[in-house]
């Protein structure tokens, strides 16, 4: 079986990553994958029908659409990994969403909340993490003073209504035990047509330091190993639908580093988080200070976190465990 993985040429999105590390997995384990990111390469392969199926990084790229995809149906297995729940009353979402063989979400929740929209089958796998570039950080090499709480977004400008929801928790907690705050992944207006978001937190959180997105090889060599010396992740989620297809990916990393976390209680993140066992989740602005004061004054808790959430990643989220996850639910529904 010939199987081609059709991804973004963008370097720096997550789910560019992701896909490659899937597609790398499958190969690893001996099927024929080829990765196609160049757009004519699309073309010609989408006019020859010369595969047997087909992965596509979204639905929304050029090559992925469904006025690019229809005329294959029934010839070539259509396979859609969709992390977005955005625009699911669009004509185009739905129409591709709907001739695909197999949809592939991050997360359980999204993949129930798609069959009110299709019934193409829809299964929920565990993203891949980079296991190579985020090595354990010892508790004992963290001796920050003050104490560092961390927030990371690959796209931040996008997600400022996220953090500003514990604009109040956040205040008080620097206010009292004097923690620097980090605040990773603004683009500045470079990339995407995004507008520079920065300020607007930088007024918000006078006391914390907004530091720029960098791209995959510089963020990995420089701040990866800077992440790894925090004392706390913070990972705060509005419960809106754009957000209801995430998959945990950058949360992954960080219990790999073996950051201890606070995230909000929804979504991946009561996939990945045990409350009170690998890290906290919290629903109020009172549930944040708490458990964000508890954190900052118990280092015992902050070692077992970091230390649990590191033994979850090796066990049920290690490589071997999501890579099968990953292929049996394509065999539930495609002949690899």
């Amino acid at each position: 079986m010939e199987i081609k993985f059709f991804l973004s040429d963008n370097e720096m999105a997550p789910t560019t990553i992701s896909g490659k590390l899937f597609a790398n997995a499958l190969k690893e384990a001996g099927y024929p994958v080829e990765i196609i990111q160049n757009k004519e390469d699309k073309k010609r392969l989408l006019k020859t029908g010369d595969s047997d199926a087909i992965f596509f990084q979204k639905c929304f790229y050029e090559g992925h659409r469904y006025e690019d995809v229809r005329h294959l149906k029934g010839k070539v297995f259509l396979i859609y990994i969709d992390d977005d729940f955005m625009e699911m009353n669009d004509r185009g979402h739905l129409d591709v969403l709907k001739i695909a063989d197999l949809i592939i979400v991050g997360n359980r929740a999204h993949a129930e909340r798609l069959k009110e929209y299709t019934s193409t089958p829809c299964e929920a796998v565990y993203t891949l993490a980079d296991y190579k570039n985020y090595p354990y950080t010892p508790f004992e090499k963290r001796n920050n003073n003050p104490m560092i709480i961390y927030w990371e977004k690959n796209l931040a400008d996008v997600y400022i209504d996220d953090l500003l929801m514990i604009k109040e928790p956040l205040d008080m907690i620097h206010k009292k035990y004097g923690a620097a705050v980090r605040l990773y992944g603004w683009h500045k207006g470079k990339h995407y047509g995004l507008a520079d978001k920065s300020p607007i937190i930088k007024k918000a959180f006078p006391y914390a330091e907004c530091i720029p997105f960098q791209v995959p090889e510089i963020y990995v060599k420089e701040l990866v190993p800077e992440i790894a010396k925090s004392d706390i992740c913070i990972a705060p989620c509005i419960d809106i639908p754009d957000r209801y297809g995430k998959s945990g990916f950058g949360l992954k990393h960080t219990m790999l580093l073996g950051v201890p976390v606070i995230a909000s209680n929804l979504g991946i993140y009561q996939e990945l988080i045990q409350d009170g066992e690998n890290g906290f989740l919290a629903s109020t602005g009172e549930e944040w200070y708490e458990k964000l004061e508890i954190m900052i004054l118990q280092p015992t808790l902050r070692k077992e976190f970091s230390m649990n959430a590191r033994h979850v990643m090796e066990t049920k989220y290690d490589y071997d465990t999501c890579v099968g996850v990953f292929v049996n639910a394509v065999k539930k529904h495609v002949l690899l």
